[in-house]
């Protein structure tokens, strides 16, 4: 097999994996090569331009003054892992007969090029969450061509311009699907790659998610919430305007990621800080009410989300996420609301509607559960005591 050059896979590859666009899954990478890729990379100046300026514009919208980037070794084996995940759901992958024992060569060759050291370090964070941020928004997109004699598909191709042309004479019809990350990510084959990888760009899994996607273990994202800057830009974005389901799925996403962690043995701090995270997205859903022209009026969010008839449709953890500052309340009255607050008396009584609306809809039941849950890993404040 003919050697890649790292220019060509930085092209058809890495660019639109930052940028966007079409990407382009060739043969699989091995191991070997990527290695011999590193020492090219000096070579590769224009494409290494592209995918740093392009990482850093990407990271300018989280955080106000970005790193610069440089595409290390581990970013290179990242990158060549996931193409080689993708190739596994190519259509190509079959037309090249690869037999199961192949398959699984391929599949274990991925698995250690995504392996790469875990970091804390904040430039490595971003760096690779910069290079993955669009995980989760691939697709291919297969088109069905039906013409008056027959039809032929296409999968993640353009057919050629000869079975698309005299539309109107030949009755040429389209048809295009979409294949997203479900279907190319989270299958069989891919998904311990997937899986994986996601463990080494915990920014990502913050930020972003589909159905699909591995759970959030919050031991491998809990130093995000130890940056402020980091914290506050995931915070606002899990909080999108729009309806009230779409403001609550990301932070309910990160609240069954928590009721998970409680079944684990996690360290109290952790617990401290993600519990505390959650209470501020709570804070969030308050402090976009605050205009309302009645302060002490129903929260039309709260109503909504925790509406009788949509009970068995709430999102998982959604529970756990609004009642969690009750609980807390019973627990750590220090972590049941964000610091601050009463300086913002709008902010302190719509904070105080949520919380009374709240317990009225999931009853002190609910709340005394989740409290009891949190007492096995926290403990009680030093001047509180216990009866």
């Amino acid at each position: 097999m003919a050697q890649t050059h790292v220019r060509v896979f930085l092209e058809r590859f890495v660019v639109p994996l930052v940028v966007g666009g079409e990407i382009h899954v060739g043969a699989p990478i091995p191991v070997a090569d990527v290695e011999r890729w590193d020492t090219e990379l000096d070579s590769a100046t224009v494409e290494l331009v592209a995918v740093d300026e392009a990482r850093t514009n990407i990271l300018s919208t989280l955080v106000v003054r970005p790193p610069s980037l440089v595409l290390g070794a581990d970013e290179l084996a990242l990158a060549a892992g996931l193409h080689n995940a993708l190739f596994l759901v190519h259509p190509r992958a079959d037309q090249w007969s690869v037999s199961d024992r192949q398959r699984r060569r391929i599949v274990d060759n991925a698995l250690t090029l995504v392996s790469q050291p875990l970091t804390h370090e904040r430039k490595r964070v971003m760096a690779r969450h910069a290079l993955l941020h669009n995980l989760f928004h691939l697709q291919r997109r297969d088109t069905t061509v039906s013409w008056w004699t027959g039809r032929a598909r296409f999968q993640g191709q353009a057919p050629s311009k000869r079975l698309t042309a005299w539309k109107g004479v030949r009755r040429v019809r389209e048809e295009h699907v979409d294949v997203g990350f479900d279907e190319l990510l989270a299958v069989t084959d891919t998904q311990a790659i997937t899986a994986t990888l996601l463990r080494r760009t915990p920014l990502t899994q913050l930020l972003d998610s589909q159905p699909g996607a591995p759970p959030l273990h919050w031991e491998d994202a809990v130093f995000v919430l130890r940056d402020t800057e980091l914290a506050r830009a995931v915070a606002y974005h899990l909080v999108p305007g729009g309806g009230p389901v779409e403001q609550v799925k990301e932070p309910a996403r990160l609240a069954a990621a928590f009721e998970q962690m409680l079944e684990r043995a996690p360290d109290e701090a952790d617990v401290r800080a993600v519990a505390a995270f959650l209470v501020h997205l709570c804070a969030l859903f308050a402090l976009a009410e605050i205009h309302q022209r009645e302060l002490n009026a129903k929260s039309p969010l709260i109503s909504t989300v925790l509406a009788a008839e949509t009970a068995g449709q709430r999102p998982r953890g959604l529970t756990t996420l609004l009642a969690l500052p009750g609980a807390l309340a019973l627990v750590d009255p220090r972590l049941a609301q964000p610091p601050g607050m009463a300086a913002l008396p709008a902010l302190a009584a719509r904070w105080n509607v949520h919380r009374t609306q709240t317990a009225e809809l999931l009853s002190e039941p609910v709340i005394d559960a989740l409290a009891q849950r949190l007492r096995r890993h926290l403990k009680l404040p030093t001047h509180a005591v216990a009866v």
